[in-house]
């Protein structure tokens, strides 16, 4: 069977083209990093969008030992701050926080995930969402279609990630879940794509923007493999870069709370500030 491939980032499809591309200017430099979008006819399966509200942290994933041999790090694990300004569907998220949980477990990284994401109605984060963020606290941002046509989005990936120093608070990784709906209706399971996506861009953050020629850190992702996906079969990291992640991790969970922390709420005035550009 031929597998059709489809460039990293390049989503320029017939389908991506009506819809139209991403636009305006960002507000910071960014390194845009992995995300797949690969189109097969298949029947189609519509994602359902319902409000997400805020909410307390969420556990931390379990740090037994990985699938590839490697001795997990009982410290090592990374806290992901997630803005749902979709709103994607709570069950959905939720769901696919467990596939990431499962992929991240692997390389013997814990995960603490708290739903910092407004209130409807209000400017500041989720009261439960504690408000001082260190090297460790990661900012995982879901973007709806018309928030995406706002920023500078070549190629229109999936999302991306900021390339910081690992010393600084509150680093940024953007989801465009919308693309991920895409792919739903083309068949695959958007719970389990949008796990592997957060994954890949976690670890892009932790260890940087390259890329390997197999596994979740791929460059591309065939067809096959998103078939593999939607069926509950996970990719994963290599042994070398578990490592490389569970050293990054332990790194930033080193780096003392700034006097002046990057703010919680500070997220969620900058989100406002882009909500209101015209």
């Amino acid at each position: 069977m031929t597998h059709r491939r489809a460039a990293e980032g390049d989503l320029k499809s017939e389908r991506s083209q009506r819809l139209g591309s991403a636009g305006g200017q960002g507000s910071r430099s960014w390194w845009l990093v992995a995300s797949i979008l690969v189109i097969v006819l298949i029947p189609p399966v519509r994602v359902l969008a319902k409000p997400l509200l805020g909410g307390p942290a969420r556990g931390v994933a379990a740090r037994g030992a990985p699938g590839r041999g490697l001795i997990a790090s009982a410290d090592a694990k990374v806290n992901l701050r997630i803005y749902n300004y979709v709103p994607i569907d709570a069950v959905l998220l939720a769901r696919a926080e467990k596939i990431a949980e499962a992929i991240f477990e692997e390389s013997g990284i814990g995960v603490v995930w708290m739903d910092c994401t407004p209130l409807r109605g209000e400017l500041l984060s989720y009261p439960a969402c504690p408000p001082d963020m260190g090297a460790s606290d990661l900012v995982l941002r879901f973007f709806s279609r018309r928030m995406a046509m706002k920023l500078s989005t070549p190629n229109e990936p999936l999302g991306f990630a900021q390339q910081c120093p690992e010393t600084e608070p509150a680093c940024e990784l953007t989801i465009f879940y919308f693309r991920v709906d895409e792919l739903a209706t083309e068949g695959y399971r958007a719970e389990f794509i949008l796990g592997h996506v957060i994954a890949h861009e976690v670890a892009h953050v932790l260890i940087g923007p390259g890329h390997s020629e197999d596994g979740i850190m791929r460059r591309e992702w065939s067809r096959e493999e998103l078939r593999r996906m939607s069926l509950g079969l996970q990719l994963g990291f290599s042994r070398e870069q578990s490592r490389r992640l569970q050293d990054a991790a332990l790194r930033r969970m080193k780096v003392p709370v700034p006097e002046m922390a990057t703010r919680s709420d500070e997220v969620a005035e900058q989100f406002q500030l882009l909500k209101n550009q015209k």
